[in-house]
């Protein structure tokens, strides 16, 4: 079981395509379009979000790095600069599909917390400041998050404001205590060192809310999917280019605002990557099935893309932004080693 919950947590894009193909032949076999799919997205959200935010050591946050200037702005990035990338795409590419749109909007509004740190540890980027960023965007999304999803997708879909806040502070806030309380007591019974290396398997347990969700909400649709095949063309699109288009300004504002690699990275994958398991919890518990069909391509596209901008594009990123700080790191770790 160990092993396979690694093995999810390192190819999820792998599995959520597999869920999503093993969905639509399961919602053209059988009639799914009626089955009501609130209680099992509400047993996923707490799978996904539960291991998560336990996982997250919030307390390291004051032992954290304090590069204001980089904080504001990243966050800037993720909540403000994101959501008029995803309004206007709405409003272009998905023009006239409502549900569809309101997926993209979601992907704007609400960035990527956990995560931030994992990429920024793979990007050889500034892990600390990227723990810091993660935890206040993740206090923000509750107070942020529903006035740019009332204000971009409020005349598309009727939006219950207030539900919608009261579900981001239950998907964010009861998750974070009980992480909390499950963390510390871990460490209290176990030891840092057993907290660190159950650690690694909270991701693939997340994983699994993700599975869940994708399999019955695709499962709903697909019926009307595969008669309007133009949705994958535009869903996928849609993404792509908010993808692109966030990558190019924060790219441009790292170097207008003078950050070296390790910073500019935080602000490029910062800006680029959001929160794949609370719009998909928000989604499936709160709008159609058509806006989480619409989410349920990003674990795909999102894990690929990411990649690509660490692996493929990393290089031409260090010399566009500079490295210095960034070998002056591996130096100090070399010497200490």
């Amino acid at each position: 079981m160990k092993k396979l919950l690694l093995h999810i947590k390192k190819r999820l894009y792998l599995y959520v395509a597999a869920d999503f193909l093993v969905a639509l032949l399961f919602g053209l076999h059988f009639d799914a379009q009626r089955m009501n799919i609130k209680p099992i997205s509400v047993l996923a959200v707490f799978i996904m979000l539960y291991p998560m935010l336990t996982g997250m050591v919030v307390e390291r946050v004051k032992k954290a790095g304090r590069n204001y200037k980089l904080i504001v702005l990243v966050l800037a990035f993720a909540f403000f600069v994101a959501s008029g990338t995803a309004y206007v795409i709405s409003r272009t590419i998905l023009a006239g599909y409502p549900e569809l749109a309101l997926g993209i909007i979601l992907v704007g509004a609400i960035p990527c917390s956990n995560m931030l740190i994992g990429w920024s540890g793979i990007a050889d980027a500034s892990v600390e400041d990227a723990l810091v960023i993660a935890v206040v965007g993740l206090l923000l999304i509750p107070i942020l998050s529903p006035i740019i999803v009332r204000l971009s997708g409020g005349p598309l879909i009727p939006i219950d404001t207030k539900l919608l806040v009261l579900n981001l502070l239950a998907y964010i806030l009861i998750p974070l205590i009980l992480g909390y309380l499950t963390r510390r007591e871990i460490i209290r019974r176990k030891g840092m060192p057993y907290f660190m290396e159950v650690k690694k398997y909270f991701p693939g347990v997340s994983a699994i809310g993700i599975l869940l969700i994708v399999f019955f909400s695709v499962a709903k649709v697909a019926s009307r999917v595969v008669q309007h095949p133009l949705v994958f063309l535009l869903v996928a699109v849609g993404l792509f280019t908010y993808y692109v288009v966030q990558t190019v300004l924060s790219a441009l504002a790292a170097k207008l605002f003078g950050l070296d690699y390790a910073q500019g990275m935080i602000l490029i994958l910062g800006a680029t990557a959001s929160s794949q398991a609370i719009s998909l919890a928000l989604a499936a518990t709160m709008f159609g099935s058509m806006t989480v069909f619409a989410l349920s391509f990003k674990p795909i596209l999102q894990v690929l893309y990411i990649m690509f901008l660490i692996y493929g594009m990393g290089p031409y990123f260090r010399r566009f932004l500079g490295d210095e700080k960034t070998d002056e790191r591996r130096s100090a770790r070399e010497d200490t080693a």
